[in-house]
């Protein structure tokens, strides 16, 4: 799924190209969307059609039009959605669903093979409850303090912390790999114990996104920019996707595990996982209450059997316990034979 970088330089690239054009019509293909729904046509023909673009920007993972009366379209790209601006006598794509005609004879086209992505209008377009869900954009509206801020108290692994859109806005499995390597930090550590590394890992975010950005994104499957070239990022990325080879800071082997179902891709020897309370540990080496360190033998004390073991007595205690020690077993006095004489 395309992440910020790739969303930043799409909406870049539409800015450019459609900013003060007029749309003079909407059509749609009429088959449903995301989860099978249909897009509400009527909704944005009443936001776009006869209206002047105003702007076209970025807010998490979705891209916004803005139209001169206030309202505006939001556009989820979902895996494999596409904006691209051609001209209105071109064959348009298989799976194009909807369309915007221009007044200067090109449209405005979004395609998706997938039907993972989405259309929508909004007016006001801020106030659609899935852009009001958000959480502050990594690039424009979150430092450091507030980073600590949101990180302090938080039980999940600081991996899932960042991929949660209502915390922060626009990171995604890809960059959340790529800025965890820069930062040294491991994907499973706590969120809340890690409020100290805030700094670092607040520039090591902004690192990998700007340098996502100016790379015209990271080209894996679908991912192509507004004019149909893929992005160039997928050749600097650090770890993700690089399972087995070596780590670029130590030579390491790179390693992949799944993590809250994603793919996750780290170095155990620059990423050191900063331990949770208990001892039981999860897919990628972190630990997770509720498992007790094996039993020891100590001098003097008895080894814990599989019972005590379970009901969890300390060795200070078993040492405590009495041992029962048999006594050694008596030796009968022989009997003395008489001498018979005669």
């Amino acid at each position: 799924m395309p992440e910020l970088p790739e969303v930043e330089t799409i909406a870049r690239d539409l800015a450019a190209a459609v900013v003060g054009a007029t749309v003079s019509a909407v059509w749609g293909s009429g088959l449903g969307l995301h989860l099978g729904r249909a897009v509400d046509l009527g909704g944005v023909r009443r936001v776009a059609a006869g209206r002047r673009i105003r702007a076209v920007r970025r807010k998490g993972k979705y891209l916004l039009l803005d139209f001169e009366s206030g309202a505006g379209v939001v556009v989820h790209l979902g895996m494999s959605g596409r904006l691209r601006v051609e001209p209105a006598l071109t064959p348009r794509a298989a799976h194009t669903h909807v369309v915007f005609a221009l007044d200067d004879g090109r449209e405005l086209r979004f395609v998706d093979p997938r039907r993972f992505g989405w259309v929508a209008p909004g007016a006001p377009l801020d106030a659609r409850p899935e852009l009001m869900a958000l959480g502050p954009d990594p690039l424009s509206e979150l430092d450091a303090e507030e980073l600590a801020r949101l990180m302090t108290g938080a039980r999940a692994p600081i991996k899932a912390f960042l991929l949660d859109q209502t915390r922060i806005a626009g990171l995604g499995n890809i960059y959340v790999s790529e800025a965890l390597h820069r930062a040294g930090i491991h994907p499973a550590s706590p969120a809340g114990r890690l409020t100290a590394q805030a700094p670092v890992l607040m520039t090591a975010i902004r690192a990998a996104l700007e340098q996502g950005i100016r790379n015209r994104g990271t080209t894996l499957r679908d991912y192509v920019d507004a004019s149909g070239a893929p992005g160039n990022n997928a050749a600097a990325l650090l770890v993700y996707g690089r399972a087995g080879e070596p780590c670029p800071t130590c030579q390491a082997p790179i390693r992949r595990a799944v993590h809250s179902g994603r793919a996750t891709y780290f170095c155990a020897s620059c990423q050191r996982r900063a331990p949770a309370r208990g001892g039981k540990r999860d897919a990628v080496g972190a630990k997770r209450p509720g498992r007790e360190a094996p039993a020891t033998s100590v001098a003097g004390t008895r080894p814990r059997s599989p019972r005590t073991a379970k009901r969890g007595l300390s060795s200070k205690r078993l040492a405590k316990t009495p041992r029962i020690v048999a006594a050694p077993a008596r030796k009968k006095p022989s009997k003395s034979r008489r001498k018979v004489t005669a």
